[in-house]
């Protein structure tokens, strides 16, 4: 027997989560799919990354009801500490330099997981299929049918609107036939949780230097998730040292400023590529998240850019609401549009330029990266842009990053 709802999400990551936790009080039926239950090892969304939040999602977390959830094991940014390895000395940039008490906090991407299946648990008008794999989609006039795995049997699900939020490679995207821009760079991020000798003081760093970016993202005490960029090939070479030769290698790099790493964890890989759907969105569908811009993490944005996605979309869906107007209609998917291009064009614009100066060894990279350290150093009102920009603090913002009701 079909089942029919307004909304389909499939995807039930951090953004295909969020976006059913923000539209849910308009009391439409919401239905999530996703393959992967949330407390299995291999769910993709919810391992234990840390997740660097900007105060824009701090807001948008807050309106959706789950931020006093994560709050508790959330540890606040008040410093940013970058230097380049080529380069004497750093550039410091603090909350207060634009009135905050923070630039974001870390939690980690579990933590954020539980609260937001804790919180869909609460709504009775979202309906979690999990697991749960899309095959296929048809298209009618008003509606999309999906044909739908489930563990007892392939089901149909019809539903006025279509939220492609299943990341990177995302099956709706496919199946609607949207194209995409591509371009891998060819890199690997190698992420694991380090104990250091020094307290991590809320500060992160991140310092540039020939054998890739090193971050550090503070977690709580002398903990932090420790992130190192390399060339994909190189890889594996890293993956197979042993703990001690590789702490040796960062160490080397990065320097002692928090002291001697003590432990450290399991290293795990994610390879960094970008992708930009050519159109977001189709009659009845729209894609949010990783599914519509995968852009390189080089300035911790892609959870932010899709979380900033979900407020805008959550505003569309509201106003529909309120206008009486189909949750489907093409005005509703333009308005979205009009609504978040500048943004999402901005962030993707200021990361490739991160990822072509700071992470690229030619002469002309390294001089661009040189500029933007100059101007980060000595230019107040750059480092005020920067910093807003990166925070979701400037331009348009929806009505939840503004701290607004819908």
């Amino acid at each position: 027997m079909p089942h029919d709802y307004d909304v389909v999400i499939v995807g039930a990551g951090m953004v295909g989560a969020s976006l059913a936790c923000a539209i849910a009080p308009t009391n439409l039926s919401i239905a999530l799919i996703e393959p992967v239950l949330f407390n299995d090892d291999q769910q993709p969304s919810y391992d234990d990354r840390g997740i660097s939040l900007s105060p824009s999602s701090k807001r948008i977390l807050e309106h959706i009801g789950i931020w006093q959830s994560i709050y508790p094991n959330a540890t606040p940014i008040k410093k940013i500490h970058i230097s380049n390895q080529k380069k004497f000395g750093f550039t410091h940039l603090a909350a207060s330099e634009i009135g905050l008490t923070e630039l974001g906090h870390v939690v980690i991407a579990r933590s954020l997981g539980n609260a937001l299946h804790k919180k869909i648990k609460q709504y009775k008008n979202i309906k979690l299929f999990c697991p749960a794999e899309l095959n296929n989609f048809v298209k009618h006039n008003s509606n999309i049918s999906l044909q739908v795995m489930l563990p007892e049997g392939n089901s149909t699900i019809n539903t006025k609107l279509l939220v492609g939020a299943d990341g990177s490679h995302s099956l709706v995207r496919k199946l609607a036939g949207i194209k995409t821009k591509e371009h891998n760079f060819e890199q690997t991020a190698i992420v694991a949780n380090v104990t250091t000798q020094k307290p991590n003081q809320f500060t992160a760093y991140e310092r540039f230097t020939p054998h890739g970016p090193i971050a550090f993202l503070p977690v709580e005490g002398n903990r932090f998730v420790l992130i190192f960029t390399v060339d994909t090939h190189k890889a594996s070479s890293y993956l197979s040292m042993s703990d001690n030769k590789y702490l040796e290698i960062i160490e080397n790099e990065f320097g002692r400023r928090l002291g001697k790493i003590q432990e450290i964890g399991k290293r795990h890989t994610y390879p960094i590529f970008f992708i930009e759907a050519v159109n977001q969105f189709q009659e009845n569908l729209i894609l949010l998240g990783n599914a519509a811009h995968t852009i390189h993490p080089n300035a911790a944005q892609g959870f932010n850019l899709g979380l900033r996605d979900v407020a805008g979309l959550a505003e569309c869906i509201y106003s529909a609401q309120e206008k009486k107007q189909p949750i489907n209609d093409m005005d509703i998917f333009n308005k979205y549009i009009e609504l978040r291009h500048s943004d999402q064009q901005r962030i993707i614009k200021l990361t490739n330029s991160i990822a072509s100066s700071f992470y690229n060894t030619s002469l002309l990279s390294a001089s661009l990266a040189n500029t933007i350290m100059l101007l980060l150093d000595f230019i107040p009102e750059f480092r005020s842009l920067f910093l807003k920009r990166a925070m979701g603090l400037a331009g348009y913002q929806p009505r939840l990053v503004r701290g607004l009701q819908l």
